[in-house]
């Protein structure tokens, strides 16, 4: 049998699935196994800065603290810097998503996001 890739949810699926408790966004990462699923050091960053309070930010904490964290790396900066520089004004990249999408490369990971307008432009990147 072969084995299952890690595949990186975007903050916009972590929210569905942590704050809004989305039946459909659940759904889909049951199908991909949450053993599968694991998040950039960025969309910890974006959920945790979105913190409405104390009390919410450590919710936050413990329910991302089940996923494994893809950190950041020198080469996954580089591929960042080329990922702005190529696609920024062409897009409107914004450099969560640069970051985001870096990581996924460098790693050859799919991303599964909500918002694939943010992403489709992306040379070799893959969206779920």
């Amino acid at each position: 049998m072969e084995k299952e890739r890690l595949i990186p949810c975007d903050s916009d699926v972590l929210m569905e699935l942590i704050d809004r408790k989305n039946e459909k966004v659940f759904t889909n990462c049951l199908q991909l196994g949450f053993a599968n699923i694991c998040i950039s050091s960025i969309s910890f960053s974006e959920l945790i800065c979105g913190s409405l309070n104390a009390e919410h930010q450590l919710m936050l904490i413990k329910e991302l603290d089940k996923f494994i964290l893809c950190d950041l790396n020198p080469t996954i900066d580089k591929i960042h810097h080329d990922l702005i520089v190529r696609y920024a004004l062409s897009h409107g990249l914004k450099v969560q998503d640069a970051l985001i999408s870096a990581t996924c490369l460098f790693f050859q990971m799919p991303l599964y996001t909500l918002n694939s307008k943010d992403f489709r432009f992306i040379e070799g990147l893959e969206l779920v």
